[in-house]
């Protein structure tokens, strides 16, 4: 990475600064110079939003001349220069959180971003007269404070950040764009903490029409952003499309049976890429698999008696299925993980050993499970373990604490038995339902704590101000959305992610 340093002001220094740091100019304050780091040839900036962080594009004559357009720009850190158009591009942000160096049409294109020092900002928080001449701070009610767009993070005044960047207080944020730190420690709009109710009614009270729910325990997205949920009490799957609350029932009659066109309280729910269904049908002790547009469905597992065998289970609450018909449960109350081949009635035991424990190999009423297919990794939500277990499927039969695992609590780093998990595609965190904390916890890859993305009063709605009791948790397809039922008072909420 070459370095150039430039001087508005001085420009017989801008070739001597090529060489020299800013400290090495003793004759000179550090308050009118800048250094510069400049990429190889052939590369310009691409920002993460180019609207917000765009100044001015511009001709200049020479990269010298657009490194001193920057350095005169006080809002500037940020350039890119082509040398044979002359475009001049000047930027502010941080350029390593804010966009990236990618490959240019041009060869001759460079970008170039302002490097910055802890000494530059000394005079933070004093009279204006030690400031009146620097780029680096401002005068604000007779104080020198950084520049507009920025924070003081304990060095430096650095950027302000942009949409969905981690934070810890407001003025992280970029506040001109309206962005506040959210409770799930990310920058964005106040509004994005409001759920909406997207199934059942909002006060909470139960029914059995097709707009109402009674206790929805699993929830499925289809390819077409349709939402599936098991309608517990109403003995049923009802099939939500985007943008009604309207459902249709996919599956059951509504009234309780074990017959083939029946459910007897539906809990887990997987719908798979030619929407068929398969379905927890939990006091039937069964698994079954409703064809799209079928009325009735077919017993895929289970023999419809509460057991422990390898071809029998207890309740079923999670269930997953991967890309080659393979069908994981959670058996709860027998503390293990099944997996069922297709067209096989007895299962390989997959995690837990059918003993409640706490041990790596061990499970304690495991509720939630969540297929991985990209790395064939199974998440189970261990719930009186209040961790959430990863397994290698056909690897190892020994589970990693990914989640929780610090003892039942209410900090950031435990759980308080979680009931539900879903894993993102994109990122690889963890959306938790937390229940005993009556809150969901996103947990990032290879993080050891998790932050609340609703519940614990940081939902906004005039129906309610937190989530109580058993959820459970679905991204839409796109990731743009979190579905969440609430059981304890039948309806469904989405959040906006980021």
């Amino acid at each position: 990475m070459q370095i150039i340093k430039s001087n508005f002001h001085f420009s017989f220094l801008i070739l001597i600064g090529c060489i020299l740091r800013p400290s090495q100019h003793q004759s000179i304050s550090s308050d009118w110079q800048s250094s510069a780091n400049l990429s190889s040839k052939g590369f310009e900036f691409s920002p993460i939003d180019e609207q917000a962080l765009l100044l001015f594009d511009i001709i200049a004559k020479s990269l010298i001349s657009c490194v001193k357009i920057c350095h005169s720009t006080v809002p500037c850190y940020i350039f890119d220069f082509d040398d044979q158009s002359h475009r001049c591009r000047i930027f502010e942000g941080n350029i390593t959180t804010m966009g990236s160096i990618v490959a240019s049409s041009s060869s001759q294109s460079r970008v170039g971003s302002i490097k910055l020092y802890p000494e530059q900002f000394t005079n933070l928080g004093q009279s204006c007269s030690f400031c009146q001449r620097s780029k680096y701070l401002t005068c604000i009610n007779n104080t020198c404070l950084c520049p507009a767009h920025t924070y003081f993070n304990g060095l430096i005044c650095q950027s302000q950040k942009l949409l969905g960047a981690n934070c810890t207080i407001d003025g992280e944020c970029r506040l001109d764009l309206n962005y506040i730190c959210l409770p799930r420690q990310q920058c964005g709009f106040a509004s994005m903490q409001t759920g909406t109710i997207v199934g059942g009614y909002g006060n909470g009270t139960g029914g059995s029409t097709l707009d109402a729910l009674q206790y929805p325990t699993g929830l499925a997205m289809g390819i077409d952003n349709s939402l599936y949920v098991s309608d517990y009490l109403n003995h049923r799957v009802i099939k939500l499309q985007q943008g009604s609350l309207m459902g249709s029932i996919v599956a059951g009659t509504g009234v309780a049976g074990s017959n083939l066109n029946q459910l007897n309280g539906p809990t887990g729910l997987y719908v798979d890429t030619s929407l068929n269904i398969y379905i927890a049908d939990s006091k039937n002790f069964r698994i079954m698999f409703w064809q799209r547009d079928s009325s009735i469905g077919v017993k895929v597992a289970g023999t419809g008696v509460s057991g422990n065998t390898l071809n029998s289970f207890s309740t079923v609450v999670g269930l997953s299925v991967d890309l080659q018909g393979n069908i994981y449960l959670c058996d709860s109350f027998n503390h293990r993980i099944m997996k069922f081949t297709p067209n096989s009635s007895d299962a390989i035991i997959v995690g837990g050993t059918g003993v409640a424990g706490n041990s790596s190999y061990q499970l304690n009423t495991p509720c939630g499970i969540y297929f991985q297919d990209l790395n064939s990794y199974l998440y189970v939500v261990d719930s009186n373990n209040h961790r959430i277990q990863r397994y290698n499927v056909d690897v190892s039969t020994n589970g990693t604490t990914v989640a929780g695992g610090n003892g039942e609590g209410s900090a950031s780093n435990q759980l308080n038995s979680p009931y539900s998990a879903c894993v993102s595609k994109i990122t690889n965190a963890i959306y938790i339902s937390d229940s005993g904390n009556n809150r969901i916890q996103r947990w990032r890859s290879g993080a050891t704590s998790g932050v609340t993305i609703a519940g614990n009063g940081t939902l906004i709605n005039s129906y309610s101000t937190s989530l109580t009791g058993l959820m459970d948790v679905r991204l839409s397809n796109n990731e743009n959305y979190l579905f969440v039922s609430e059981m304890y008072y039948s309806r469904i909420w989405r959040f906006q992610l980021i």
